[in-house]
């Protein structure tokens, strides 16, 4: 093999491993991410000898028409996991088209590392989802409002633990802590209130449904460590969602 094909070849390797993390890190099945890489290898004429995604690390190895073998693994870092089915679907999109026609090494698409945040879009659904779930549960339109109103405080602070990568777990307890505090302030502000649906309302945004869901799909396709995984990160995420509130309405007198 000439020097340039095998620069090429571990071009290939690293950037299909980055894109396979990237999968992993916006909250795609393992099996999905090794299918695509798989796919991508073989849409340029490598044997892959293993395609692994877990929920911690990725790992591929490959070899050449001529014989040489290419290994390489990354850290699939918690920090960075959250579910973004937006930013998957380009990832989605950009292999797809990699594997219908290959191009060049220097024409490969770019997936931006980390998108930029604060999108309007993300921020409204924080507000509607919030206040529509306070009204659904028997709240009013005040009710509603006041939940949307510290929604916003929410995503505030869910964008500071992006921004710094910060642990999810510890946000969570956080974020609970400061809603459950400015629940009670409206209630002390706004006598005519309901304290619980207002707690209701923002409370939806941190329930780990789609976390639990995706680890017993995981279990489902024999992906036995990303499964636990993903439920141990859910039942972690409920617990930090009951000490978060607990601690704040003991402080605040609202138990």
């Amino acid at each position: 093999m000439t020097r340039t094909a095998q620069t090429d070849c571990e071009a290939l390797v690293e950037y299909t491993l980055n894109l396979g993390r990237q999968m992993m890190e916006c909250g795609a099945e393992a099996w999905r991410t090794e299918n695509t890489m798989a796919r991508i290898f073989r849409a340029y004429g490598l044997e892959v000898l293993d395609a692994h995604a877990m929920a911690t690390q990725a790992a591929v190895t490959v070899k050449t028409k001529s014989g040489e073998h290419y290994t390489s693994t990354c850290m699939v870092l918690p920090e960075k996991t959250a579910m973004n089915l937006k930013r998957l679907e380009v990832i989605n999109t950009a292999a797809r088209e990699i594997c219908r026609k290959p191009p060049l090494m220097s024409d490969l698409p770019k997936i931006e590392e980390r998108p930029s945040r604060w999108p309007w879009k993300e921020l409204m659904g924080y507000i509607l989802g919030t206040g529509a779930f306070a009204v659904f549960f028997g709240g009013t339109i005040l009710d509603g409002l006041l939940s949307a109103c510290i929604a916003c405080g929410i995503y505030g602070l869910d964008h500071l633990r992006v921004r710094n990568l910060q642990n999810r777990t510890i946000y969570i307890v956080v974020a609970c802590f400061a809603a459950g505090m400015l629940a009670q302030l409206c209630k002390h502000f706004c006598p005519g209130v309901d304290l619980d649906k207002i707690v209701i309302g923002d409370i939806m945004l941190f329930i780990p449904g789609l976390a639990l869901v995706n680890g017993v799909r995981e279990l489902f396709y024999a992906d036995i460590l990303t499964g636990i995984y993903r439920m141990v990160e859910a039942v972690l995420g409920a617990g930090a969602i009951a000490i978060g509130y607990t601690v704040s309405f003991m402080i605040g007198g609202g138990l």
